[in-house]
This record gives C-alpha cells, structure tokens and sequence, in this order.
C-alpha cells in the first residue's frame, strides 16, 4: 500500500493547514476503460480518460478564470460563466456549469467504477446475454451509456448484436436525435435509431446492429446525435 497526500484548501480556526493523509491501494484499481481523475492530489475517482485530460487542462487553467482581486466568493471567485467544480467541497477551480454537473454524476458513480466494488458477474450458461454498462458519457447534450447483448444459440445474432443504449435528458427542454452504431472497419454510420426525450426523461432504446467483435466476446461502437447536426 502507498500513502498520498492531500491538502484542504481549509484551515483549522487555530489558523492551522489541515492536512489529509488517504490510503491509495488495489480498492482504488479502476475497472477496465477508467482511470483516476487526480483533480487534485489523492482524487481517484474513476472516470473516463477524457474526463482526466478535462480536469488537468481545468486545473491549468484555474488562475485565468478567477475574479482579478476576488469577489462576494472571496477570493476564489469565479469569473462570469464559470462555477466551482466541487469534486469536493474544498475544490474552488473554476470551470463550466456543464463540467461541474459532470463531476457530480462521477462523484456519484465512482463506487461502482472500481475493480473490488464487487465480484465480477457469473457466465451465462446459455440463452441472451448481456454485457455490463459503460461509464457514463455525455454527447450532444445528454448524457449516455450502452451495453450490448446476443444470444450465442439464435442465428440472427451469428453476425449481429443488440445495440443497447440508456439515454438521459437533463435539461428542461425537448431533446430530438439519435442512438447510432459506427461501422467496423470505417468511420461512417452503420445502424441508427431516432430517439425523442422529453425533459429530464431517461430511456432505454435497442437497435440490432453489425457485431464487431467475435461470437463469444461481441462488442460495437456507439454514437449519439442531435437532430440537425450531420457527421
């Protein structure tokens, strides 16, 4: 086991840093896809990789984005269209609305990103599988997971696999668009489903799609658009 430190930006009323010392060990491993955020010293909340690049380029950019001389805040304070991000309650970079509500959906969802947060599923002896969910990700404005599942013993998935994905509006607003596949061997669209949320809604759509895997370990490259916008 290794010892990282951490400072809190806090100090004691005796006018004193507070030092935090955590334990970093296997408990933190990151399942397969996630890495450690380190927003700040000792952070290791799993995340995707961009999200990390996005914390370290946040971070790099702190100083240009706090009020010249200091605000109501103190002086932390941010300057017009940025917020705290808040990884935790002593985190003051500033960054954009959409950045800190995405720190505060990893926040939440890193427990269940860690190699030990439990043992991994049982095989399936047979029938429709699935696979597990992604982390979650956010494109053209909402916020997505996918998984895939087949059925090893049913012929229409000898070449396919079920492309399923979770979708979440979070904003009050009508949200037109799509839940797409990417082709294997080219960049371009391979299936595409339309999908409307309504605000705040979250739904589950499927859509068969060409595996891009193998039979026993399938997989497939998931894309979600807004209407109006063509790539």
């Amino acid at each position: 086991m290794r010892w990282v430190l951490s400072r809190a930006l806090a100090a004691s009323m005796a006018g004193l840093p507070i030092i935090v010392i955590t334990a970093a060990s296997a408990q933190d491993t990151c399942r397969t896809g996630f890495v450690w955020r380190e927003a700040f010293a000792g952070d290791h909340a799993c995340v995707l990789p961009q999200t990390r690049a996005q914390a370290a380029l946040d971070n790099s950019r702190a100083a240009a984005r706090r009020q010249p001389g200091g605000g109501p805040y103190g002086p932390n304070t941010c300057i017009q269209g940025y917020v705290w991000r808040q990884a935790t309650q002593t985190d003051l970079v500033c960054v954009t609305p959409e950045i800190r509500a995405q720190t505060a959906r990893d926040n939440a969802e890193a427990g269940s990103r860690v190699a030990s947060s439990g043992p991994a599923p049982a095989p399936q002896a047979g029938g429709y599988r699935t696979s597990e969910w992604s982390g979650w990700s956010r494109a053209a404005g909402i916020d997505y997971r996918y998984r895939w599942g087949w059925n090893p013993q049913d012929g229409k998935y000898a070449s396919n696999v079920d492309a399923v994905f979770e979708m979440r509006n979070p904003s009050g607003q009508l949200w037109r668009g799509a839940a797409r596949s990417v082709d294997c061997s080219q960049n371009t669209l391979s299936r595409s489903t339309d999908v409307v949320l309504q605000a705040h809604e979250t739904r589950q759509v499927t859509f068969l799609t060409p595996n891009c895997g193998s039979r026993t370990n399938p997989s497939f490259t998931p894309n979600v658009v807004k209407s109006g916008r063509f790539d």
